[in-house]
């Protein structure tokens, strides 16, 4: 059973580091996902109305046939550069969508002025200096 194991073990390395030395590792999708959409079914019902379950659903459903796509290139060095593909249209895509939720959460609250509290105050030093200048019980 030892020299079993031992011969499985001498078969399979080589294997794994010659896919290694190829780098040929093939993009997964749950590099490019966020970890609570990296199981997303398609939304159903109600479901339908979450559009961010959508939009990963669907990026789902691309990533898988880009993949499948590069899968069936049989030459190694155009297998790899289909993966930097995949890989580099999904980091493009995702800081798209992420600076699209930010914008998205910009308009929500509206500009930041608005909110800074140092320009809602009033400048009371200044009022207070010109209102004591003419006060009725001044002597000049």
């Amino acid at each position: 059973m030892k020299k079993f194991l031992v011969l499985i073990a001498l078969i399979l390395s080589p294997c794994v580091i010659a896919d290694e030395v190829d780098g040929l590792t093939e993009p997964e999708w749950k590099d490019f996902v966020p970890p609570s959409y990296a199981d997303v079914e398609e939304p159903k019902g109600l479901g339908k109305l979450n559009e961010t379950a959508s939009y990963w659903y669907k990026r789902r459903i691309e990533f898988n046939e880009a993949i499948e796509k590069c899968r069936s290139i049989e030459f190694a060095d155009d297998k790899l550069s289909c993966y930097q593909d995949v890989k580099v249209k999904q980091y493009q895509k995702n800081s798209d969508y992420n600076a699209r939720i930010e914008a998205q959460e910009q308009a929500r609250m509206g500009p930041q002025e608005m909110y800074d509290r140092t320009d809602t105050m009033l400048p009371i030093g200044g009022y207070l200096n010109t209102f004591t200048r003419f006060q009725p019980n001044e002597l000049r």
